[in-house]
């Protein structure tokens, strides 16, 4: 195995980052010794040979259509890469398309497969199996399109009270989360329901640490704890410089690491993730982890989080993408 294919950009809310952690990964993999090269599903008539320096000329987001899919089945045919790393982040990449695609193809790729990364996707269901394995999360139920409005809203919010999270289903990055802590936070939330196109869902809120747990080959690795300057960790403190303080390895004491490793690695194998994931906890004020999400195509960039928990175990970037590309 020697040719190594990044793909990356994308079509979903998260294009920018997805473009970022792609030219990262495709630098990295280039260090580790491969021959890497880097693609923007965007505009797949375009392969562009990765090194150390590599630098991508962003272009503007266009729109998806069958031919984009078609052209990019051909190139990938064409191309025959040894192995495809996934650098999409939201839409096509962790909803199953680009996996099931790559399948179709007969292309290897670093991993979780399709169906894994659609029960992923979908904050519901990976909710479901978590109090499957008896891994708390917080109380949630689902808003109807037809409630996308200030009454309803109230009516939904009074059983849980102020402060509520409400959350699009199929987002990433924070993208489409709302804290509100009052009714003056309604207009803003709708505004946002209406902006991100998606299912929303209503969260008990939950006070605590923001917890982060790479899985990398079925294995926890050091749990981060995530404390931004102000807020909750959006879009914008996952990044921005200087926004957010992180602590690697996490101050837990060896039970609680204990658990939220458990935690992870149970859910890391009964969703049937591969190579890698990011498992997102809350530890509450009385001492509980309550699960958040799965990301199966965790952020690759300088900031991210899974390569700082490899380089809290020693682990290099290129060491990193060596470990992900093999078995």
């Amino acid at each position: 195995m020697n040719k190594i294919l990044t793909i990356c950009g994308g079509f979903s809310t998260e294009r920018e980052i997805g473009l970022l952690t792609g030219q990262a990964v495709a630098r990295g993999i280039s260090i580790a010794g491969y021959e890497s090269y880097f693609l923007d599903t965007a505009f797949p008539k375009k392969i562009f040979k990765a090194d150390k320096d590599f630098k991508y000329a962003v272009q503007n987001k266009v729109e998806n259509t069958a031919d984009n899919v078609l052209e990019l089945s051909k190139e990938l045919v064409k191309f025959k890469p040894d192995k495809v790393f996934i650098g999409l982040h939201g839409g096509e990449g962790e909803n199953g398309e680009i996996q099931a695609l790559l399948h179709l193809l007969q292309i290897e790729y670093v991993g979780s497969d399709s169906k894994t990364s659609a029960i992923c996707m979908d904050k519901n269901i990976s909710k479901i199996i978590a109090k499957s394995l008896r891994i708390p999360t917080a109380k949630w139920s689902f808003i109807d399109e037809n409630e996308y409005n200030k009454s309803a809203l109230k009516k939904i919010i009074k059983p849980y009270g102020y402060p509520v999270v409400i959350k699009a289903l199929s987002q990433g990055s924070s993208v489409g989360v709302s804290i509100l802590h009052s009714e003056n936070d309604i207009e803003r939330t709708l505004k946002m329901m209406n902006a991100v196109k998606d299912e929303y869902f209503i969260e008990e809120y939950i006070k605590g640490r923001e917890l982060s747990v790479p899985v990398i080959k079925g294995y926890a690795f050091s749990a981060i704890e995530l404390i931004p300057n102000e807020g909750f960790y959006d879009y914008e403190h996952k990044y921005t410089p200087g926004v957010t303080t992180h602590v690697c390895p996490a101050k837990l004491n060896d039970k609680q690491v204990k658990t939220i490793n458990s935690y992870a690695e149970k859910l890391y194998i009964a969703v049937g993730c591969r190579d890698f994931a990011r498992i997102d906890f809350i530890l509450s004020e009385n001492g509980k982890f309550y699960f958040l999400e799965i990301n199966t195509l965790p952020g690759m960039t300088e900031l991210s989080l899974v390569p700082e928990s490899a380089r809290a175990s020693g682990i290099s970037f290129p060491e990193l993408m060596n470990l992900l590309l093999n078995e």
